[in-house]
C-alpha cells in the first residue's frame, strides 16, 4: 500500500523541518517543503499531493489562505491550517476555503498525527458519499428516463383513443347510437388507461423504492404509488361518479377508511396532521350525508364500496 503524500507550506525553517521528520516518522511521504503561497500553489499542481499542511503567515505578497483557496477550488486537495494566531476575520476566511483541519503552534506529535488522520478519514468519507450520490443521482436518472417512456406510450395510447372515439362520433347520426358509443369509448380508455399504469408505471415505482436508500424519496415514493393505487382503484371511481364534489384526498382517506386503517395509521400513510384527518373524516360524513346520524362511516364506505 502507498504511503499518503503531504505538502508541508511553513516560512520558518527549523518549523518546517520538524513537521516533516514527524510525518515521516509517522509513515507518511512528503513530497516537499515550500516557503511561500505562490511556491505551494505552483507545487501543487506539479505534485498532487493527497493532503497539504498550510502555514496561514507566509512569506511573499500571497498568505496561506489564499495560497490554500486557490489549491482546493482548482486541485480538491484537503488542507490543513498552521498557524500562532487568528482573529475573527482571518476565521471567517479560513471558514470560506473550507478545510480540513486547524492546529495551533506549537503542537507536539500526538496532536499533529491525531489532526492529520481526521483529515484523511474526512475527505475518505466525502469521496465515498460524493461517488455514492453520483451513483445515485445516475441510478435516478436511468429510472426517470424509462418512467418517461411509459408516460409518453401512454398519451400515445391516450391520443389514440381518443382519436378513435372522435371519428366514431362523427360517424354516428343518431343521438342514441352516439351517446351509447361514447358510453364504450370511455369504459375502453379507462381500462386502457389502469392497465397501462399497472404494468407500465407502477413496476418502476417499485423498483424506485426497492434502490432507494433516502427516507426523503421513500416518502414521496409512497404517495406516488397511493395516488397511483388510489387511481386504479374501483372504489374511488365509484366515489367519485356518485359524490362528485370529493377532493381527491377525501377519497384518498375514504379509501383507506374502508379498507380499516385507523386516523393514526392513515396520517402516517399520507405524512399529514392526525388533525387533518380528523378533519377530512368529518367532510367525508357531511358529503355522505350521515354527519348527524350514527351510521359508521366505514360500514357506509363498504355499501358504496358494493
Amino acid at each position: 500500500m502507498s504511503k499518503k503524500r503531504i505538502m508541508v507550506v511553513e516560512d520558518e525553517g527549523i518549523t518546517a523541518m520538524r513537521i516533516k521528520n514527524s510525518l515521516e516518522q509517522m509513515g507518511y511521504h512528503v513530497t516537499s517543503t515550500e516557503f511561500s503561497g505562490e511556491e505551494a500553489v505552483e507545487r501543487a499542481a506539479e505534485d498532487r499531493p493527497d493532503l497539504v499542511m498550510m502555514d496561514i503567515v507566509l512569506d511573499g505578497k500571497m498568505d496561506g489562505i489564499e495560497a490554500a483557496g486557490q489549491i482546493r477550488s482548482g486541485l480538491s486537495i484537503p488542507i490543513i491550517y498552521l498557524t500562532a494566531h487568528s482573529d475573527e476575520k482571518m476565521l471567517k476566511r479560513i471558514k470560506d476555503t473550507e478545510p480540513f483541519g486547524y492546529i495551533s503552534k506549537p503542537f507536539d506529535e500526538r496532536d499533529l498525527r491525531v489532526v492529520v488522520e481526521i483529515a484523511f478519514y474526512k475527505h475518505e468519507m466525502d469521496q465515498k458519499l460524493k461517488d455514492h450520490r453520483e451513483a445515485l443521482e445516475r441510478k435516478v436518472a436511468e429510472r426517470t428516463i424509462d418512467l418517461e417512456s411509459a408516460i409518453e406510450r401512454l398519451r400515445q395510447a391516450e391520443k389514440e383513443l381518443q382519436l378513435h372515439a372522435k371519428e366514431l362520433e362523427e360517424s354516428n347520426t343518431a343521438l342514441k347510437v352516439l351517446l351509447k358509443q361514447r358510453e364504450l369509448d370511455q369504459k375502453e380508455f379507462q381500462n386502457n388507461m389502469l392497465s397501462n399504469i399497472k404494468h407500465l408505471i407502477m413496476p418502476y415505482v417499485y423498483n424506485l423504492k426497492k434502490s432507494s436508500a433516502l427516507a426523503d424519496e421513500l416518502v414521496y415514493l409512497n404517495i406516488i404509488e397511493a395516488n397511483l393505487n388510489d387511481i386504479i382503484s374501483p372504489f374511488s371511481a365509484k366515489l367519485s361518479h356518485q359524490y362528485l364534489d370529493f377532493t381527491p384526498r377525501e377519497i384518498m382517506i375514504a379509501d383507506l377508511i374502508k379498507d380499516g386503517k385507523q386516523d393514526k395509521d392513515i396520517m402516517v400513510i399520507l405524512n399529514v396532521s392526525l388533525d387533518t384527518v380528523k378533519a377530512h373524516r368529518k367532510n367525508i360524513r357531511k358529503k355522505l350525508a350521515i354527519n348527524n346520524t350514527k351510521i359508521n362511516l366505514r360500514t357506509k364506505l363498504l355499501s358504496i364500496a358494493k
